[in-house]
């Protein structure tokens, strides 16, 4: 689901893993419009892969990333906010 995603991506961004302090940011990209649910996913998982490779996670390129089906955050892996 893309609120999974959003969560996880304003964790990342916040260096957090508490949802009450990323609610802003969750907030803030709930307002986002995309094509769709799929659109928005790898938008969010871009930009955790971006992140991730930046912050030296990860050692291999942007597409190696999105392909890897593994590569998501705990609340997309638990299958919702809270679900950690």
């Amino acid at each position: 689901m893309r609120i999974h995603w959003i969560a996880d991506y304003c964790m990342s961004q916040l260096e957090t893993d508490d949802e009450i302090a990323a609610g802003a940011c969750i907030g803030d990209e709930l307002e986002r419009v995309f094509a769709s649910d799929c659109a928005a996913k790898r938008h969010y998982k871009k930009a955790m892969c971006d992140r991730a490779i930046i912050r030296n996670y990860r050692r291999d390129e942007v597409d190696s990333c999105l392909a890897d089906q593994g590569f998501v955050g705990s609340t997309v892996r638990k299958g919702g906010v809270g679900g950690r």
